[in-house]
């Protein structure tokens, strides 16, 4: 099951409400990777005034590896 078709038709069988109230439409979106966004422009100077910190290095950032090793340490075993 790879085409977007396919996910569909899976999707709509394991949940046949999907179609009804629309939430088709909003799969398709996250499948297809297009969803629109609106961001007003306070918001779009947030985002920058956060990646500027972050390119700054006031703000810390960690590795894929780093995220990984520090939930595990949260995870009761």
């Amino acid at each position: 099951m790879g085409t977007l078709i396919e996910k569909r038709i899976e999707l709509a069988r394991h949940d046949p409400d999907t179609v009804v109230t629309g939430r088709l439409g909003m799969v398709k979106e996250a499948l297809g990777g297009w969803a629109v966004q609106a961001f007003t422009p306070a918001q779009i100077r947030e985002f920058k005034a956060i990646r500027d910190r972050i390119r700054s290095g006031a703000v810390p950032t960690y590795s894929l590896q780093d995220v990984k090793r520090r939930a595990k340490k949260h995870v009761p075993e």
